[in-house]
């Protein structure tokens, strides 16, 4: 009798890529067993498909740390910011202490519904919409006879508007997104409203979206990942932020453009941060309430 096939528990929207994906991050996790890793190797052996979502997972993961790019800021910043880290700690650190003081708690107490740091959260509201609540996030909900409207009051969340004759209408800040018949995310920023349409079309204001190609990238957070193609390492570090206490700070500015390729588990924030250690010959210090990159 063939052993049944074990893998990560695939979520409603999962397609193969994402499930090869789920196989990267359990594999590259330090915990995946020898039973494990045979799984693995008949999974990639169902289906043609299959083995061609594999190679895409594996070739992205291996990305990681090898573009040119990445390998000249490491060889050039190295030897210098480890002599010297010491002084630009210590103005991360003033910085970082001063500055930090968690999201505002204010529209968390105000809110219908919120998410802790490091939280996320699904629900299904009067009209069988459903919200998914990322981290550190907040929205409350006014319906109507004449339309749903929803407000978010920070953060993000991925909107799954039920079938209803009435508008669905989601406020962020002086903005609005209008998406009835659409699946989409909206995340406040501190420059304004950033909105991925994974179905569907919506509208921002005047603006019509369409499906963003990078959707499903994008909204991997709703998955437990995060996934990164070319990213330079100071939007890394400023997205990780997003799903844990604390601050982390770079103690050269020069590291900020390094490329980091790779898929990473929001399960456990701080596997991200040994992954750049490993791959990119990074140092991490660890403090009360700060991790330094050097």
């Amino acid at each position: 009798m063939t052993d049944a096939i074990a893998m990560p528990t695939p979520h409603p929207l999962h397609d193969l890529s994402d499930a090869a994906l789920d196989w990267q991050v359990l594999l590259h996790s330090g915990r995946a067993s020898a039973a494990e890793q045979a799984r693995y190797r008949r999974w990639c052996q169902l289906s043609p498909a299959h083995a061609a979502a594999a190679a895409e997972a594996e070739a992205l993961w291996l990305d990681l740390g090898q573009t040119v790019t990445a390998q000249h800021l490491v060889a050039a910043a190295v030897p210098q910011r480890r002599r010297h880290w010491s002084r630009a700690l210590a103005a991360s650190l003033l910085l970082a202490l001063v500055g930090y003081g968690g999201w505002q708690q204010a529209p968390a107490l105000l809110a219908d519904y919120h998410t802790g740091t490091g939280q996320r959260q699904t629900v299904t509201l009067a009209d069988g919409s459903r919200v998914t609540l990322n981290s550190a996030s907040a929205f409350s909900v006014s319906y109507s006879g004449e339309q749903r409207r929803v407000s978010l009051k920070a953060g993000e969340a991925l909107f799954e508007p039920a079938e209803d004759a009435r508008p669905f209408v989601v406020d962020s800040g002086a903005e609005q997104v209008q998406g009835s018949g659409a699946v989409f995310s909206v995340r406040r920023t501190g420059s304004g409203t950033a909105v991925v349409v994974t179905r569907g079309q919506a509208q921002l204001g005047e603006q019509v979206l369409q499906r963003n190609p990078n959707a499903e990238a994008l909204t991997a957070w709703q998955r437990g990942k995060l996934i990164f193609n070319g990213r330079p390492l100071r939007e890394v570090i400023a997205e990780l932020e997003r799903y844990q206490h604390g601050r982390i700070v770079m103690s050269d500015g020069q590291l900020g453009a390094l490329q980091v390729s790779g898929v990473f588990d929001l399960n456990d924030p701080e596997g991200l941060l040994r992954t750049l250690e490993q791959r990119y010959a990074l140092k991490v210090t660890y403090l009360p309430w700060l991790a330094v990159l050097h």
